[in-house]
């Protein structure tokens, strides 16, 4: 296991301020699809955010995002379609084109037909555990372990507070009815 490094409160106060723009910064994107360098990005902020010794215990259920987009998935089954077209040849060379071209169209039709979330992380899904991560901050700043100032306190309440509201509308709009959202 890594070494632990004792989380300091300008490091809390600097991990509170990169929660929040990480939240704004995360609302740009679709909601329900799979940005590779988003994935990235996220699951280096986790090996971060676990380096801390108070934060590592409250952090250890949570799991590195799955960085695998609609394209890598794509590429993989034309690539196994190929292979199969392939051999197919060699074994039946009377085998019919037209059967091939159109198992080569369903499979493509049933890639685009799988929800991204399934084989890869999806923006929601980083949101939502950057959001256990913002409430983990707000449960060690509840506690006092921080012994911040009454001012600072505040006001490093007030970004995780932030933080979290941005993270918990953009969950809420994601899975809000599309029929109530006005046109």
């Amino acid at each position: 296991m890594d070494a632990q490094t004792e989380l300091t409160r300008k490091e809390f106060y600097t991990l509170a301020k990169e929660c929040h723009a990480y939240a704004m910064r995360l609302a740009n994107f679709d909601q329900d699809s799979v940005n590779y360098a988003l994935c990235q990005e996220f699951n280096q902020f986790l090996v971060h955010v676990r380096s801390y010794d108070k934060l590592a215990p409250r952090l250890t259920h949570l799991k590195p995002v799955r960085p695998i987009t609609r394209a890598m998935v794509l590429a993989a089954v034309l690539a196994f379609w190929l292979s199969v077209i392939l051999i197919g040849a060699r074994i039946m060379p009377q085998f019919p084109v037209m059967l091939l071209l159109g198992v080569a169209v369903s499979l493509i039709f049933l890639v685009f037909l799988i929800p991204p979330g399934l084989y890869g992380g999806s923006v929601e899904a980083i949101e939502g555990r950057v959001l256990v991560v913002v409430e983990a901050l707000q449960h060690l700043l509840d506690q006092g372990d921080m012994q911040f100032s009454e001012a600072t306190w505040f006001q490093v309440r007030d970004i995780l507070r932030a933080a979290a509201d941005e993270l918990r509308q953009q969950v809420y709009l994601n899975r809000a009815p599309r029929w109530r959202r006005p046109m």
